[in-house]
């Protein structure tokens, strides 16, 4: 069986990786030009590297599971750290609340190894999950964007703006929360939306900068203002600030998540603004000493019925992008490698697609829009008040921790790739 994957990113190469060690041949296509980045770089030295951008990623055990059906756990472990507590404070860093994620997740994850969620670079997961790709030689190809998806009636081809195509008994979009994949099998009305929050996300060296972090992972809040910063501790060395706000859009933002280039104007900018919203001075210095900032706006997808059509099929932010939280963007992409990965290597036949992309939609669907609906919640916790006050958010969200850290109300569900995709076979007709 060939597979095209449409996208690059951290779900796209995991995919294309997760269906090669089913036994399946995939190719990876990206619309990332390069021969036009070095065209524009005026003669400059080009890093020809697509990973390097974006801040952290956090790996809770539903993603850390998968990571280790695939054998890259424990390189993954050696360049990351571990996040065993989250706290919220107020914008000042008053009011600590402290959430204790170990013990959580030991209520559904019986591998000590994978109860404490990782804290990562962004840039360095893509490179494990690239190089990955390169050892067991998937070949990639760039600057192909994709224009169209034509159905055949035993394969799929992929049509590109440069005239190229790609044939495929699968084609897999991880094209990301703009993706033209979903666009192009189900049309324009769902695109992704622009929720009205800007972000910047900051990554800088601790140890170099003298820059003391006492958080893994924190979020300080103003609800009345609706003004958000995230700071996560990635390593002993290493720190990574998101900033997020509804203020205007900076005229340099886009859809894409590209470092700012002309670095000390915008991190003396945001530690100005930051420092306005009266954050603790390591939070401030944390964006000032910044080596690299990317902007980002936040974009939701309106929720779909079915995660396939024909013979395409979406996987990660192309069929579920949801407001950045907790990493439950990237755990539920990774929960759609896991179910295809044990799907694929039950049915590995070409006849077998159908019945394997209804399948994966039936179990995908539901636990990725709980996921969503989770994430829209935790959003509106961080930009709403009550009309009782800020004060009083901030007792509600002591409350819900409170209730979460004593076993009272349950934070997430891990979704079992093996056991739901052995569940799911079972149950179908018998020929």
């Amino acid at each position: 069986m060939n597979v095209v994957v449409i996208g690059t990113g951290l779900v796209g190469a995991a995919t294309a990786f997760a269906l090669h060690k089913a036994g399946i041949t995939c190719t990876l296509y990206d619309q990332v030009d390069l021969v036009a980045a070095a065209l524009n770089s005026n003669g400059t030295p080009l890093d020809v590297d697509f990973g390097d951008t974006g801040g952290s990623v956090l790996l809770a055990p539903s993603a850390t599971r998968v990571l280790k059906s695939l054998g890259l756990f424990d390189e993954v472990v050696a360049q990351s750290s571990t996040s065993p507590h989250i706290h919220w404070y107020k914008m000042d860093g008053s009011a600590a609340v402290q959430l204790d994620v170990v013990p959580l997740n030991a209520r559904m994850e019986p591998d000590p190894e994978l109860q404490a969620p990782l804290q990562i670079l962004r840039s360095k997961l893509h490179n494990i999950l690239l190089k990955a790709c390169q050892q067991a030689g998937i070949r990639m190809f760039m600057g192909k964007k994709l224009v169209r998806v034509e159905e055949q009636a035993y394969s799929v081809t992929a049509h590109f703006a440069d005239g190229s195509t790609a044939k495929g008994d699968l084609l897999v979009g991880a094209d990301g929360i703009h993706s033209a994949t979903r666009r192009a099998i189900f049309g324009e009305s769902s695109k992704s939306q622009f929720t009205g929050v800007l972000g910047y996300i900051g990554v800088v060296d601790l140890v170099a900068n003298n820059i003391k972090m006492n958080e893994t992972c924190g979020f300080y809040i103003d609800r009345v203002k609706k003004e958000l910063v995230c700071t996560f501790r990635v390593s002993e060395q290493i720190g990574a600030i998101n900033i997020m706000t509804f203020h205007e859009p900076d005229p340099e933002e886009t859809e894409g998540w590209r470092p700012y280039s002309d670095l000390p104007k915008h991190s003396a900018r945001l530690a100005e603004l930051v420092r306005g919203w009266g954050v603790p001075d390591h939070v401030e210095q944390m964006i000032r000493k910044a080596y690299r900032i990317s902007p980002a706006s936040i974009y939701d997808l309106p929720d779909l019925n079915a995660y396939h059509k024909g013979r395409t099929v979406l996987v990660g932010d192309a069929a579920h992008g949801m407001v950045p939280n907790a990493g439950l963007g990237l755990g539920t992409g990774m929960e759609d490698v896991g179910a295809l990965f044990e799907l694929f290597k039950r049915l590995p036949d070409q006849k077998d697609v159908h019945s394997v992309l209804s399948i994966y939609s039936k179990l995908r669907v539901p636990q990725a829009t709980a996921n969503a609906n989770r994430s829209r919640e935790m959003a509106k916790q961080y930009y709403s008040s009550s009309v009782l006050g800020p004060s009083f958010s901030h007792f509600l969200l002591r409350a819900g921790i409170f209730a979460f850290n004593h076993n009272l109300m349950k934070f997430y569900s891990i979704f079992d790739c093996p056991k739901e995709v052995e569940k799911a076979i079972a149950s179908m007709p018998k020929a």
